[in-house]
Order: structure tokens, then sequence, then C-alpha cells
């Protein structure tokens, strides 16, 4: 696939590219809302390239959820992604993620030039990772969330997370398992309540992380999620998307105890790390039911929804009684 003429127009007007021609094409974005692109600048910087145009109508969405919701969504998230690079990404104990090189908010979309993170080292990409893998991206989430714990995260979402609930009412509504149904206010409520908050990335899928030839580092992309909730959304999420499920079964509690451990090193001395982790532990099957939720409603046959998912949740339904 070759980027269009429009968005390789935008490309050489917002920055000073050293050879058109050799734009690399990384991705299509989600939707066909834009594309991610590997150029050369003209001072030899290599940057990685978000553009982001809107459509002039609603494209088909791959499960049918193409509407003005789904669209109103996903423009927020855009902004929301913008204002974390321009307020939150230079942190200087912020766990690896792309520097900043622009930000524009175009006429009819956005443009991110970021670092491109290839050249730092983090070459690979993967579906799926073994449990030690894994540990790294814990290691990542639990600085990331020391670094804003207790913080509101002003102009990024008021709750953290692709899936929550206030901005997934129509998939509640498709919802066809009732006790999910009925209980999707009180997992929302406990998560949003949590005495204990922080920012989250929101959608910490093992796809948004790049990772050293021997997985023993790795960094993030896409923050177009980020808010504030319970750390422990993030980590329930990853495991989902990055363990088979056999791991997923056999290894949750190891790798909590892994996070948890790194969490505690990373936080500020001044806080009580045993009473955090107590109710971020007590949240682990909270996140992945209110994530069932979603998923039963958006997409009731995805792979998602396995043996582990389905034992957290039930946990959870038990807690609530």
């Amino acid at each position: 696939m070759s980027l269009s003429q429009p968005f390789l127009k935008i490309l050489t007007e917002q920055l000073p590219i050293a050879n058109p021609s050799g734009i690399e094409l990384i991705q299509p974005l989600w939707n066909d809302y834009g594309y991610c692109v590997r150029c050369t600048l003209k001072d030899g910087d290599k940057v990685v390239v978000k553009i982001v145009t809107l459509p002039d109508s609603l494209s088909s969405h791959p499960k049918g959820w193409s509407t003005k919701t789904s669209h109103r969504r996903k423009i927020r998230s855009f902004d929301v992604e913008m204002s974390f690079y321009q307020l939150f990404s230079t942190h200087p104990s912020l766990p690896p993620l792309p520097r900043p090189h622009k930000l524009t908010k175009l006429e009819n979309g956005w443009l991110f030039a970021l670092s491109d993170l290839a050249e730092e080292g983090y070459t690979q990409t993967t579906g799926h990772l073994t449990v030690t893998q894994s540990y790294c991206v814990l290691d990542w989430l639990a600085r990331f969330h020391a670094v804003f714990f207790n913080q509101h995260g002003t102009q990024l979402w008021e709750q953290g997370s692709y899936w929550h609930l206030n901005t997934r009412q129509d998939e509640l509504t498709k919802t066809q398992n009732p006790v999910l149904k009925a209980a999707a206010n009180t997992f929302d409520n406990l998560l949003a309540t949590c005495p204990y908050q922080t920012v989250i990335h929101g959608d910490a899928k093992v796809a948004n992380f790049c990772f050293s030839p021997d997985f023993m580092s790795c960094a993030a992309v896409d923050f177009q999620y980020t808010g504030r909730a319970p750390g422990i959304v993030d980590v329930a999420y990853f495991l989902g998307s990055a363990l088979h499920e056999e791991d997923q079964l056999n290894y949750w509690e190891d790798c909590l105890q892994r996070y948890f451990a790194t969490l505690k090193d990373a936080l500020p001395t001044t806080l009580n790390p045993l009473a955090l982790e107590s109710k971020w532990r007590e949240l682990y099957p909270i996140a992945c039911a209110d994530f069932h939720r979603f998923l039963s409603g958006w997409s009731p046959e995805h792979a998602k929804i396995n043996q582990h998912l389905i034992e957290q949740t039930a946990e959870a339904l038990k807690l609530i009684e």
C-alpha cells in the first residue's frame, strides 16, 4: 500500500523531509483515519509520523460500530493524545516512549511527528509474549503509573481506557448477558471511586509496545485513551492481550507480583504501597469483568473471552453480591 497524494502533500508541507520518495508506510490507522509512516528529515533525524484526517463520511467498521458516537470518541482520542505528548510526555522519570518532534492540529485532523523508537533499539513487535517476556511491559506500566500516581491528568480522559462505560453505552445496550449488563454500573463505579488513582495508558495491548531484540525492555506508543484510573486496569487488559490462555490461567498471580514489586520501588516513599497494592489486587477481577462487559456487547465471540476472563468475572460477581 502506498501513501495517497493528499497525505503526502500534508507531510511535505509540515515537515522538511529529506527524500519524499523514501517515505516508508508503516501501517494505516484503525478504520481508515490516516497513516503511520517513517521518514528522514533534512537534518538527519528519523521520525515516525502519525497523520490523521477525518473522513468525509462514516466509514464501515469491521464489527459494525461506525456511528456518530464512535466518531466523536475517536476525535476526542486524538485531542487527548496530542495533550499527552504536549503536557505529559517529557517527565524525566517516564519509561521509554516516543519524544514529540512536532505536534500540529490540522484543519481536518492532526499530525504527530515523533522520535523513531527503532532508532533507539526498540525494533521488535509481536502479537504474543511469554510470561518472562511480559515482565518488561509490567515494569513499564508500573513505572508509568508511579510517575502519575494521584494526578488528575488534566486534558486527558476523565476516565482512562477505551472501553469505559460512559463512552460505551451503545455496546451496553447490545449486551446479551443480563448479569453483566446489570453489574455494569457497579463495576464502573468501583473503578472510578477507588481512592488510589493514577494516569493509565488506556490501551495497553501488546501491539502498542515495541521491544528490544531480546525482549528484555520495551517502549509504548498510542496514547489516545490515556486518563485517570486505577493502574490495575492497564495490567488486566495487557495480560489478556499478550499471554496465551494457559499462561493467563497459570501465571496471572506471578505477573501481578512482578508488577507490584516494580511499582513499590517506583512510588514515592511517602506512600503506603501495601495499602495501594491491596486495593488494586481487589480490583483485578473487577477490571477483568469490566472489560468482559464491554466485549460482551461489542464482540461477544471475541477470543479474549477465554477461561481466565470468565473465571475473573465470576470472582468479580461474587465480590459485588
